[in-house]
């Protein structure tokens, strides 16, 4: 990365495109070694883990890095990903930035880009190392600091042949296993929560998610809720809810369910979609905070939507 971004420095100066074709080929060159080198220490990284952790697992082949190197995490070819640094400089400069605002911006979106296509060819080398020992799965590791989109997913167990989602950006590790290491901080969602300090706490989960959080919420609940957020008029007020969870199937439901609140309000189905839900609004923490008459209340709430067991 030191080099990708001396290299990019060369920006600041000349027309763009002129110096972005000086420096395409070398830069491209550090980005390839740099490929084969997160490929490599992947490769060594899952024997020396299941070594660690007393799993005997014989390969049933070797992994080719030179396969990982030279194509993005999305398939496209690593030349092709590098040209949206001059790309994002010039919108910049169209955008009326001034040069050195332009060259800045360029250089961000380059070291995310970079950043995730590493990641990526690591996880990448991982996973096909993972998956031709029999028997062997992977536990997500975050490596802190991490977002709650990541920490939700910490400490899960997946078969070889799932999917590792990530984000731009994301840093997550496979830890090749047979089954969770549940004592391992970075593996464990709600002690990775507890190790934070508060501020970093409601940087990452929301002042009124860490709250709910901290009063004994379920993790996983009030993260994804925040995926499906809208606001709606809700009693007479403008109320944040969530649509996360509402089915018959989610959480949620079964809560509003046990405490009648279903059956009182209704449900539906939408056309296209495989399960009920329910017409009662799923309130998000935020609002269950702020309408709450004291803490029992918001208690009593978080429990009636699913958020606390």
């Amino acid at each position: 990365m030191a080099l990708v971004r001396r290299l990019w420095r060369r920006m600041q100066q000349g027309d763009l495109d002129e110096t972005w074709f000086r420096i395409a080929g070398p830069m491209l060159i550090a980005v390839l070694q740099a490929q084969e080198e997160a490929a490599r220490a992947a490769v060594d990284y899952v024997p020396a883990v299941l070594g660690a952790t007393n799993i005997d697992a014989v390969p049933e082949g070797a992994v080719q890095t030179s396969a990982l190197v030279g194509v993005a995490g999305d398939g496209r070819p690593v030349d092709s990903l590098l040209v949206g640094a001059r790309v994002a400089a010039k919108n910049a400069v169209a955008a009326g930035q001034s040069r050195a605002q332009a060259v800045d911006a360029g250089g961000r979106w380059l070291n995310t880009a970079v950043s995730t296509l590493l990641s990526d060819t690591g996880r990448a080398a991982e996973s096909v190392g993972i998956a031709a020992r029999p028997g062997v799965g992977y536990v997500r590791m975050l490596n802190p600091p991490s977002c709650s989109r990541c920490v939700v997913l910490a400490g899960k167990y997946y078969r070889w042949n799932r999917g590792f989602r990530r984000h731009p950006g994301c840093d997550c590790r496979h830890i090749p296993a047979r089954e969770s290491m549940s004592d391992d901080l970075r593996v464990e969602p709600r002690r990775y929560f507890e190790s934070l300090p508060q501020a970093a706490q409601e940087s990452t989960f929301g002042v009124a998610g860490s709250q709910a959080i901290r009063d004994g919420a379920d993790l996983g609940q009030v993260v994804n809720a925040n995926r499906g957020t809208q606001t709606a008029q809700v009693f007479g007020r403008q109320l944040d809810i969530t649509l996360e969870g509402v089915t018959r199937r989610g959480r949620a439901y079964r809560a509003m369910s046990e405490a009648g609140y279903v059956q009182r309000q209704g449900e539906l189905r939408a056309t296209g979609e495989r399960y009920r839900s329910w017409r009662a609004p799923r309130l998000m923490p935020e609002t269950i905070y702020r309408i709450a008459d004291d803490r029992a209340d918001a208690l009593r709430m978080l429990r009636l939507y699913g958020y606390l067991d």
